[in-house]
């Protein structure tokens, strides 16, 4: 098992090359590898985004999730997230994710994870009752 020190190691390249991001990034992917016990994690570059992102597999996933770290300061309107998408799949080249996960971080070290949706998506069963 891997300590803090050499998680922290595995993304300080990105965290310098995005100072303005690299306390989001480390904050989520602290919480995803220690807190949460997430396997396979790895952090990617999106060049067109200025920002990485964290791919990633909870316990109980098989498919991987993409996380992006964001601060609790910015604003997420309808364009963002569009271009949030088609900047992922043109770079990734991989159109099959549906969804990203923000990780929200806040001030006092609390992370909130939203998942959103490209496109319309209908409420599951229980979202309703």
């Amino acid at each position: 098992m891997m300590n803090v020190t050499s998680v922290l190691d595995q993304i300080t390249l990105f965290c310098e090359k995005y100072p303005q991001s690299a306390t989001h990034l480390s904050q989520v992917h602290l919480d995803l590898t220690k807190a949460k016990a997430w396997k396979e994690v790895r952090v990617v570059e999106i060049e067109p985004l200025q920002r990485c992102v964290i791919f990633g597999k909870a316990n109980t996933e098989t498919e991987a999730q993409i996380i992006v770290p964001c601060s609790s300061s910015e604003s997420w309107s309808i364009e963002r997230i569009t271009l949030l998408f088609s900047s992922l799949q043109s770079f990734l080249n991989e159109p099959s994710y549906k969804s990203v996960t923000l990780a929200i971080t806040f001030p006092d070290s609390t992370v909130v994870y939203y998942k959103v949706h490209e496109g319309i998506v209908p409420p599951t069963n229980d979202c309703v009752s």
